[in-house]
């Protein structure tokens, strides 16, 4: 495959950016928490994927800490099949179907205590157009609640005339409830694209993934204040993904894009890696287990660089990351940004060849 065309595929996936700022529960490691994205990416290039999500951000001024684990399966799995008995020979088994996807989400921040928690449910169906391309739709319900704890806040009301503070002032606000209970509903559509290695060692794979998302469409109610109108405003994402093999080599190239748009604010951030591949998986038996190491980095614009570092083993994956502060909060933060952690297991690796299940190779 020409240079120019990896520089093409990339680009695809990074020109979703534009221009940044914003913060709703997400993760830095975006392309591991599908749910929170997009729902049409339920199980959309997994049989199955279990996600253990841990992340804490400006923790030296009680900043947000946050954890997810979430379960995503589909109905009709993508297998390999026979082409004729007592031989090896196989091809892909043509799919199409449904997929679902469970989550519970948590969410905690500042010296209010604020806690969100969510659970949600989410229905996608993924419509195999040919062997490489497959268009996806979703649709995500969740329950979410919300409280606050006032008694830890400090207002300017609060400080008197030498700047002394004093609890027992009187804050000025009004608050209606420390509680909130919800429901709230978010849709999706995800274009994919997929070609297997032309031979076992090849690795000119290609991968690439484009949707967007509308969250927020029932806009709830979210204020703990009786004089102040808190309906969500909707939230808008546009993401990219794409990951290449290069020709003949351990090696592949990924890039990785999502913009986020809601009310006044927009967040914006872009990344590449570098995966390489340290043993490939036994293609029939399955008694070697594949293993890559990925590296990469990411930029939120205008808040934090964020590096990168994943270990795979077989079906198995660890994720850590580190958000560089670089915006004006650096101050307060002294550059402490925050860690991320991802633990994953999951059906099929990028790497392995599935074989029908009971299958003899005689």
């Amino acid at each position: 495959m020409r240079m120019k065309n990896y520089i093409s595929f990339l680009f695809i996936a990074c020109v979703l950016c534009i221009t940044a700022d914003a913060q709703d529960s997400h993760f830095s490691q975006y392309d591991h928490s599908p749910l929170t994205i997009n729902p049409a990416l339920t199980a959309v290039d997994k049989n199955y994927q279990i996600v253990a999500h841990h992340k804490e951000q400006w923790r030296s001024i009680k900043g947000y800490r946050t954890d997810e684990l979430s379960f995503e399966f589909r109905f009709d799995p993508t297998n390999w099949i026979k082409v004729k008995n007592r031989t090896a020979i196989y091809k892909k088994k043509k799919q199409k179907g449904l997929a679902l996807g469970l989550s519970l989400l948590s969410d905690k921040a500042g010296d209010g205590n604020m806690k969100k928690t969510a659970a949600t449910f989410s229905i996608a169906y993924h419509l195999l157009l040919d062997e490489n391309n497959r268009i996806s739709g979703g649709f995500l319900a969740s329950s979410k609640q919300s409280s606050i704890d006032p008694s830890g806040l400090r207002f300017n009301s609060q400080y008197d005339y030498a700047g002394v503070y004093d609890q027992f002032m009187q804050s000025g606000e009004n608050y209606q409830t420390n509680n909130i209970s919800y429901s709230d509903y978010t849709a999706g559509l995800c274009y994919s694209f997929g070609s297997d290695n032309k031979y076992m060692e090849s690795n000119d794979n290609k991968t690439l993934k484009i949707g967007i998302a509308f969250d927020h469409l029932s806009r709830p109610e979210q204020s703990y204040i009786t004089t102040i109108d808190s309906k969500s405003y909707m939230k808008y994402t546009v993401h990219g993904q794409t990951l290449l093999g290069v020709k003949n080599t351990s090696i592949s190239v990924g890039a990785s894009a999502i913009a986020m748009f809601q009310g006044p604010q927009k967040e914006v951030t872009m990344g590449m890696l570098l995966k390489y591949k340290m043993k490939d998986e036994s293609k029939y038996t399955g008694i070697k287990k594949g293993m890559a190491v990925s590296l990469g980095c990411s930029y939120r614009f205008r808040d934090a660089l964020i590096p990168y570092l994943q270990y795979e083993l077989a079906r198995y994956a660890i994720g850590v990351s580190y958000d560089v502060n670089l915006s004006g909060l650096k101050k307060a933060t002294t550059g402490q940004g925050g860690v991320e952690v991802t633990l994953r297991f999951f059906n099929p690796a990028a790497y392995l060849f599935q074989k029908k299940a009971g299958a003899s190779f005689n």
